[in-house]
């Protein structure tokens, strides 16, 4: 099966689509997760969540990635950078910079697509490289978590490095758990990489659902502090991390199907 394939069919399988309703049911809080012990996944597992979140990078036409300098950091001066976007419009905007600057480079630079699961691989199998890596969220997505966390009165610094979005609601009189769907008679709770796609989530579920709907609140944290909650390790997390599913962007999802002859290199 080829990338394209593979990547399409896993990201339909975390799209929600057809997701019945909304379900309050008590899930631990995310800033719990780190204080409670329970038998974890292990790295190879949380990773596999990965797989359905496509992530863009730019390459040769051989398929050589195309590395930017860290030159303007002094302490890394002999490092290149390999960016993997989550937006593919941001790689496309790379490309045009880098035919403004070197035509030579850029004109046979191209956008292709990776699962994240496939960027994590690559990162570690060369930590020992001269290489960095970076994982690039969208502006959009950087403004939502800024908002949100300016709304409750967090300093800017706690911005995450890759921003991620959930509902929080349940039962409990404080309404922190974290919300969950139900989705082909499965519990599963959605961390989404764009704020206005879970918006759209609960909009619909508000057409059915108005008291659940109503009472959610939407959340962000971190991609790596919901990863590292996963991870096995004695100390680290719940079962409930079991039922964590990260959603693509719809836009990343479009992107990839409508350009799949191009992307699938």
């Amino acid at each position: 099966m080829s990338v394209i394939k593979s990547l399409l069919k896993l990201a339909a399988s975390t799209s929600l689509m057809g997701v019945l309703f909304l379900a309050p049911t008590m899930v631990t809080p995310i800033a719990n997760l780190t204080n409670q012990a329970a038998e974890a996944a292990t790295e190879q597992e949380v990773f596999e969540k990965l797989e359905g979140i496509p992530v863009f990078t730019i390459t040769d036409e051989q398929g050589t990635p195309i590395l930017g300098s860290l030159n303007q950091d002094p302490a890394n001066a002999d490092r290149q950078l390999l960016l993997f976007f989550l937006n593919p419009d941001d790689a496309n905007a790379l490309i045009n910079q880098i035919k403004s600057s070197n035509p030579q480079v850029g004109n046979q630079a191209r956008v292709i697509v990776r699962s994240m699961n496939d960027a994590y691989k690559v990162i570690q199998d060369n930590q020992d490289e001269a290489i960095a890596f970076q994982i690039v969220p969208s502006q959009t997505s950087l403004d939502s978590a800024r908002k949100i966390l300016a709304d409750q009165g967090k300093p800017a610094d706690q911005l995450p490095n890759v921003p991620v979005f959930f509902a929080t609601g349940g039962q409990d009189e404080n309404g922190e758990g974290l919300l969950t769907l139900q989705q082909e008679g499965q519990q599963i709770v959605p961390f989404f990489f764009e704020q206005k796609d879970l918006e759209g989530l609960i909009d619909r579920a508000r057409q059915q659902q108005a008291d659940v709907a109503q009472g959610t609140e939407i959340q962000v944290t971190s991609l790596f502090q919901v990863l590292d909650s996963m991870i096995a390790d004695e100390d680290a997390a719940t079962r409930d991390t079991e039922r964590f599913t990260f959603v693509p962007s719809r836009e990343a999802f479009e992107y990839v199907i409508e350009n799949s002859a191009d992307l699938d290199q």
